[in-house]
């Protein structure tokens, strides 16, 4: 049987002001259907989502100039005698720039994606069946499935069930909740007027409901996969047997 969930984490969905308002005590939790997947979306809370904080790229620090004292000139004073000044001017040294703060979260946003599989479909007897006898179909699908999920704290209840179209190829078709079975079992069968070659084709259409915090709610839209499978119908062989004549006298 396939592997019926594969869950893919993604992050950044988008709500509305007023969904977003909703959303700051209790989780906002949304179920629907998408390109032939199930999503299921949560935000809670009100704030920005955590993300790393931005450090900037380092600068060439220049380094300091220090400026050996240059002696000025000898000035002529009243007594006749030079007089000498001395520069006490200090090197100037600039400081390294600090990376930015992280600001801190208060909001929780992910989104779930569940890939559902298309069903492997056979049939009995698998090897040539013959004109107007029962074919009994079945596929890999099961009934009804049941997932259990937790997205932003919240624990969300999954149900989805098939139902499954056949397509026998010879323009008639039959449609049921069931998976099928193979013979004396399966209410699944079909059989065929005359011989050929005929591709049979099994819609899966998918539809369900979610449970989180007590309620629970439609699925809104659906999802059809479909499957294809060639078989070779022929007709009984006949064999003529000529009359047996009986003669007189003969026991």
């Amino acid at each position: 049987m396939n592997t019926l969930i594969a869950l893919t984490l993604l992050m950044s969905t988008i709500f509305s002001p007023a969904q977003a308002a909703d959303c700051i005590e209790k989780a906002c939790i949304d179920v629907y259907t998408q390109d032939g997947k199930i999503v299921i979306e949560g935000r809670k809370g009100s704030g920005p989502v955590q993300k790393k904080a931005v450090v900037p790229a380092p600068t060439k620090t220049r380094k300091a100039i220090v400026r050996k004292p240059v002696a000025p000139k000898p000035k002529v004073t009243g007594s006749g005698k030079p007089k000498v000044v001395t520069s006490t001017k200090k090197p100037v040294v600039r400081k390294k720039p600090t990376p930015a703060s992280t600001s801190s979260a208060t909001s929780l946003n992910d989104k779930l994606i569940e890939m559902l599989p298309t069903a492997g479909i056979a049939y009995s007897p698998s090897f040539q069946p013959l004109i107007k006898v029962p074919v009994y179909f079945w596929c890999d699908i099961p009934e009804e499935v049941t997932k259990k999920l937790e997205i932003v704290g919240e624990a969300v209840t999954v149900k989805l069930k098939p139902t499954f179209i056949w397509h026998y190829g010879d323009g008639t078709f039959y449609m049921t909740r069931k998976a099928g079975a193979t013979y004396p079992d399966g209410e699944i069968r079909h059989s065929y007027t005359n011989p050929g070659h005929y591709l049979v084709e099994l819609i899966t259409r998918w539809e369900g409901e979610f449970t989180v915090q007590g309620v629970t709610l439609a699925i809104p839209g659906k999802i059809d996969s479909v499957s294809v499978l060639p078989i070779t119908v022929v007709a009984a062989p006949s064999r003529f047997t000529p009359p047996v004549l009986y003669q007189k006298g003969n026991s």
